[in-house]
Parts: C-alpha cells; structure tokens; sequence
C-alpha cells in the first residue's frame, strides 16, 4: 500500500475524478470527501483498478466543525494527508448591476468558504508534521471576470487572492500552497481534457522549494 495520501474534496465526474485518477498513478492513496460517499462508488473501483486505495468520507465543506471531523477521522483511519486538493464550486447566472449581497452570501459558501474550512481543519497536522501541500482549483474568472457570472467571478477572485497570501504565508514553515487555474471549461478530448489539466496538480505536488509555484494557469488569456 502507498505511504502517500492525497485528499480531495469535490470528485465529480469531471475535473475532480481526474485529479484522483491522477494521483492514484503517481502512487497515492485517495481520502475522497463529498455530501453523499454513496455517489462516489464508481471513482472508488476506478482508482482500485489503478492499483491503488480509496477510501470515502462524507462531509459539507460550507460546515467548519464537519470539515474537522472528517479530517480528524482521515488522520486517525489514515494518516495525514501528504496532499489535500480543494475542488468545489457552485455558479450562478447575474449581471454585475444585478447581484444582491444574498446571491454572493448563497455562493460563497462554496466558492470560498469551504475551502477556509478545509484548510483550517487539515493545516494544524501538516505544521506539526512540518510537510504539505494545499491546492485549490481556480477559474478564468478570477483574473477576466465574467458579465454573467458575476458571484463566481467573485468567488474565485477572492479564493486566488487568498491563495496567494496562503503561499507567502507557509513558506517558511516549509509548507506548500497553490492553485491550478482554468480558463475554460474543461472538455474531454481537447486542450481543456481534464486529465491533462489534473497533471498540473500532481506537477504541484511534486515541487521542491525554492521552485515552489503558487499557481499555474492553464491557459494564459
């Protein structure tokens, strides 16, 4: 079995699967995390199939005391993560002269919030073991904001700004936090393949200090 353990919260059937199928072939055992384990049967058997173990836990990322459960139960069942991937997200349709504040109020939950819980419930474990790495998916949106989508541009923004001062933040303590932004929507069979975009989470994941990069953005605009 894998002395390595990356944990992903958000493994859909897209970019989110793909970042598990992808660590899996670099040898890592999965923690996958979602609202409903069940639906995550299939990923399970995929990476099985890799050769590798996954293992499923159920939490809400928009609830900080239920975020450190599950990682609390990760450690204990486990082990601490050596990687833990942030990949959720939610959007909305809005003009910028037509959002509320209760439209970004529903939205960052997801958008920003979940990813404050995650870190804060896995960050205390990796410090005391003095190794890590944080990774959190971005969006276009974040550096061209979009007409329409206007709470996730938000959203997104916000979560690459504090990436970023996560990054400078944890250097010191040998830490490693980034972000894989994506401009487009993923497609299969294109430049936008989700599987070819998850290998930049695992180029991540593989960097040494001084290299470390705080984000990579796939492709520049």
């Amino acid at each position: 079995m894998s002395d390595k353990l990356c944990a992903i919260a958000g493994v859909g059937s897209g970019m989110g699967q793909a970042i598990a199928r992808a660590f899996a072939r670099e040898g890592y055992e999965l923690a996958l995390i979602s609202r409903n384990p069940s639906n995550m049967e299939p990923y399970k058997q995929q990476i099985a199939r890799i050769g590798q173990r996954a293992s499923l836990f159920q939490a809400d990322v928009t609830d900080k005391m239920i975020m450190q459960d599950a990682f609390d139960e990760i450690i204990v069942k486990i082990g601490v993560p050596d990687v833990v991937v942030y990949n959720v997200a939610t959007m909305t349709m809005e003009k910028p002269s037509e959002v509320t504040g209760q439209a970004l109020f529903d939205t960052l939950p997801l958008n920003l919030f979940g990813a404050l819980h995650t870190t804060a419930a896995v960050l205390p474990a990796m410090r005391k073991r003095g190794s890590g790495t944080l990774l959190y998916t971005g969006g276009g949106f974040a550096i061209e904001p979009s007409i329409e989508r206007t709470t996730h541009s938000i959203g997104k923004a916000a979560l690459r700004n504090w990436v970023y001062a996560l990054h400078k933040e944890l250097i010191p303590e040998g830490l490693h936090a980034a972000t894989v932004t994506i401009t487009r929507p993923i497609e299969a069979g294109t430049d936008y393949d989700p599987d070819l975009i998850a290998g930049l989470y695992v180029n991540l994941a593989s960097q040494q200090p001084p290299d470390w990069q705080w984000e990579i953005i796939h492709k520049e605009l």
